[in-house]
């Protein structure tokens, strides 16, 4: 569903340093902290991926040994005597897991599915920055709205004392009026102080959310709060459709489905505890003995020959076969059960939730535009109202009393509906959320 927010985002930058809808969603997507770290998240889970996969590889390592034995040793023969000797000794070695009851397989399926959950994660926050966002923006651009109110009540206010004081000068109006008159305009100017120190506390907030730093000349661009609402009021919200867009593309509903998935695979993960594990070993040995005195049983032959002569091959076949492990894989096996459970209740609380959120919004976004179309008449007969008690009271049919309450129920509809109008349009684009 379009709404009228969307509108605003169609341009970028309009006016000499001032943001669009666009550009502050992009800037804060960018340097939110919650954004950063869930990128670092799945940078962690990629690299735990790669692990994973690399687990299917063989082990392959290398060793270098250098002993010096004094008194009783045993020589290069196996015969132990009393001499000292120097030996040195060289291997490789390579371990290779054929089969483990399938953990790693589990195991990389398992880290795929925490990759998914995780980037699912980061959608959320990203729409969830974005939701904020457009709310701070839209806060901004009702201070906008309402400042422009009360700038227009002090000229209207000005004009008035102005009028005031030429009749006082002829002697058609009284100070009493005047004073009046005065009065409403420094109320006026109260209402317009604080108009303009709630939107300068709008920007503040909106550019904290961003995490903008320059943030005495942040300001967003005045056309975008031109929107035409009206156009928005007749369209009909499919409630039926939104419910079942959310409960197929919402990111954490796709992200608790996940961490289901990958509930599933530790298990199996944990029940490989109960399978034989068989691995291959190969090894490749030599080494050079050198004794300091005479014997009649070692020779200290070259270190070429012996490095050759000394050569030992080893391929080898292991299977280990659990027999009793303290009960442990068992309730490895049990808590991994209780996580999967744990998961589908997550994800069934997870639609519950979005599913009451959905109507909560709908019901909100009803009643805005009901409150907006109430303030919309409201402002079309007070505005009435003013005209004319304003035509009675500069013909001298009326008292300032009468005109100022007439100006001040005019003022208070024109608020509401800015007010009406601004909540609609962000219950609007909640609902668009939970439609995409």
């Amino acid at each position: 569903m379009a709404i009228a927010i969307l509108s605003i985002s169609n341009f970028c930058f309009s006016q000499q340093n001032k943001w669009s809808l666009e550009s502050c969603v992009n800037y804060a997507l960018d340097n939110n902290f919650t954004i950063k770290k869930q990128l670092l998240a799945i940078e962690s889970k990629k690299v735990q991926l790669k692990t994973s996969k690399m687990n299917v590889l063989p082990s392959i390592y290398g060793s270098v040994g250098q002993d010096i034995s004094f008194g009783r040793a045993a020589a290069a023969n196996g015969v132990i005597e009393n001499n000292s000797q120097s030996t040195t000794t060289f291997g490789v070695g390579l371990n290779l897991p054929l089969f483990e009851g399938l953990k790693n397989y589990n195991q990389v399926a398992s880290d795929k599915l925490e990759l998914t959950a995780i980037m699912h994660d980061y959608e959320q926050a990203k729409e969830n920055v974005e939701l904020s966002v457009a709310s701070y923006y839209l806060q901004v651009l009702l201070c906008k709205e309402m400042l422009l109110v009360a700038e227009y009540q002090v000229q209207l206010s000005e004009s008035q004392i102005a009028r005031i004081e030429e009749l006082v000068k002829n002697g058609k109006s009284s100070d009493a009026e005047l004073y009046t008159a005065k009065a409403t305009l420094s109320s006026d100017r109260l209402t317009l102080a604080e108009a303009e120190n709630n939107l300068r506390l709008a920007k503040l907030d909106l550019a904290q959310l961003m995490n903008v730093t320059d943030i005495e000349s942040f300001d967003i661009a005045d056309e975008a709060g031109q929107t035409d609402i009206d156009e928005f009021l007749g369209k009909e919200v499919d409630m039926t459709t939104i419910k079942n867009n959310a409960l197929q593309n919402r990111p954490g509903i796709k992200a608790a489905a996940a961490r289901i998935a990958k509930g599933e695979k530790d298990i199996n993960i944990a029940r490989s505890g109960w399978y034989p594990s068989l691995s291959l070993t190969a090894s490749y040995g030599t080494g050079y003995y050198y004794v300091f005195q005479n014997s009649a049983l070692v020779d200290n032959s070259l270190f070429n020959t012996q490095m050759k002569n000394n050569s030992r091959e080893i391929v080898a076949l292991s299977l280990s076969i659990p027999i009793f492990d303290r009960l442990s894989t068992y309730h490895n096996v049990k808590l991994a059960k209780i996580s999967l459970k744990s998961q589908e209740i997550e994800l069934e609380e997870t639609k519950v939730n979005i599913l009451k959120e959905i109507e909560q919004a709908y019901a909100n976004a009803v009643a805005a535009r009901e409150k907006y179309v109430a303030a919309q008449s409201s402002v079309e007969a007070s505005t009435i109202a003013f005209n004319y008690e304003e035509l009675k009271y500069n013909s001298g049919s009326s008292t300032i009393y009468e005109y100022n309450d007439a100006k001040i129920n005019n003022t208070k509809s024109k608020s509401e509906l800015i007010q009406a109008k601004f909540d609609y349009l962000f219950r609007l684009k909640i609902l668009e959320y939970y439609g995409k």
